[in-house]
Formats: structure tokens, C-alpha cells, sequence
């Protein structure tokens, strides 16, 4: 079935279709790249030649790991169980991955977990709400085949700040030619786009050290503390005065 679904997405982006949206992702991919700084960035899932969406990194190291051993890749493992070290990767690169996942949520939190303080996530997508979602919605194998899901910008947000991954940027991909003055509106704001291009940073949580301040007491607590004494040598004094 693994084997079926990816001959599948491979046809289709051979297809007119396909070809001109992978040309547009990789020159999105390509924009963004070229800002990611470090020692590796990973590649989690096959789309496209291998390694051609990774052309542009300019990180010391660029590893392609797919979960099909029938695809051309450096290394194979399931994306919702990395074979990666916590806290070691620069940057990560999901080209469809989460919309043929059976599970997103745990491969969001596989990238929060190898993804290093201040790494970048660079997620492909397909937008819902253009025309090849609704194809999607109304086909009974998807589209483009294989595709489980489409998921939403806003969806896709709100699943990354629970992670505590921030959003930088978000990039419409594949407007199609706009057929009057309303949809080529649209289509500017990136509403009908067929595909997105999403970057988010793993955020640090700071941490503020709290020092005691020694030698002086609160002024609230010192009063408390020192009232009866106070009061007591009040009335010696005035005891010995009368005397």
C-alpha cells in the first residue's frame, strides 16, 4: 500500500499540474533557504528528486529520510518516530509529509523535539479552500492521489504555537490565472493559492533568576517583628523618667 501511494504521488507530479508546482515550491524553498544558517537541515518525506527542494540550503550537511526504503533518500525511519537526537538539528523541511501522515500531530512533535533552540520548521502545504481542495473534498482518493488531507494556514498555526513554535513567515504558492477583477483580488492575498510555503521557529523559553536581596529585611516584616520590643523599651524609658 506504502509502495502503491508513492508511485502514485510520483505520476502526479510528472503531470502539467505537478511540474509547475514543484517549480514554484523550490524557488519558495530556495527564498527561504538561503537564510538558514548551521550545521544540517532534514528533509522528512520523498517529494520530488531527491534532494533537489535542498539545493539551496546552506547548512553544512543536507539529509533526505523518507519512511519507504523504495525511495531515493540517506536514510529511512518514520516520521512519527525519528531516529534522531534531541536537540540536534538546524533546520527541517516537510514537504507534504503532514498531509500523508496518519498521524500530524506526532510528527510535529518529532520536529519540535530534534529541532534545536531557534531551529526553523519549513512546512509545503495545500490549501483547503482553493480548487484543488474542493477536488480534493469531492474525489474519492484525494488529490492529488495519496493526499490524506488538506490542511489550513490557520489550522496549521494553531497546531504549531501549542508546540511553541513561532510563525515567521507564510508564502502562497501555484495562484492560478485569475478569470475576473474579484479573483485576481483574491488571488493577491494568497486565498486561492493551491499550495503554501510556511516557516516557524522553535522558540526558547527564557529563564529569570530571582536573587534574595540580603542584609535588609521588608520594612512591613521588620515593623511586625520589632513592635513589642520597641514598645517595651518605650515604657522602661518612661518608667525610669518618673522615677
Amino acid at each position: 500500500m506504502v509502495i502503491r501511494v508513492r508511485l502514485v504521488q510520483t505520476d502526479w507530479l510528472e503531470s502539467k499540474a505537478g511540474q509547475a508546482l514543484f517549480r514554484q515550491e523550490c524557488l519558495l524553498a530556495q527564498g527561504v533557504l538561503e537564510r538558514v544558517f548551521g550545521d544540517q537541515i532534514v528533509q522528512i518525506g520523498g517529494w520530488g528528486p531527491a534532494g533537489r527542494l535542498l539545493e539551496s540550503a546552506r547548512t553544512q550537511a543536507t539529509i533526505v529520510l523518507t519512511p519507504d526504503v523504495a525511495d531515493q533518500a540517506d536514510a529511512y525511519s518514520q516520521p512519527e518516530h525519528l531516529a534522531i537526537r534531541s536537540d540536534s538539528v538546524d533546520a527541517v523541511l516537510l514537504p507534504h509529509i503532514l498531509e500523508t501522515s496518519p498521524n500530524p500531530h506526532a510528527v510535529l512533535r518529532e520536529v519540535h523535539r530534534i529541532l534545536r533552540p531557534d531551529g526553523r520548521l519549513i512546512v509545503l502545504g495545500f490549501n483547503p479552500f482553493s480548487w484543488w481542495g474542493t477536488r480534493h473534498r469531492v474525489s474519492l482518493h484525494g488529490y492529488p492521489q495519496g493526499i490524506r488531507r488538506h490542511i489550513s494556514r490557520r489550522r496549521l498555526k494553531d497546531w504549531l504555537r501549542l508546540l511553541n513554535l513561532s510563525i515567521d513567515e507564510v508564502r502562497p504558492c501555484y495562484l492560478r490565472p485569475p478569470s475576473n477583477n474579484l479573483l485576481r483580488r483574491l488571488q493577491k492575498s494568497g486565498y486561492f493559492a493551491n499550495g503554501y510555503l510556511l516557516m516557524a521557529r522553535k522558540e526558547t523559553i527564557p529563564v529569570t533568576v530571582v536573587r534574595p536581596r540580603l542584609g535588609r529585611r521588608p520594612t512591613l516584616v521588620e515593623g511586625l517583628v520589632n513592635s513589642p520590643t520597641r514598645s517595651a523599651a518605650r515604657a522602661m524609658s518612661v518608667s525610669a523618667t518618673h522615677e
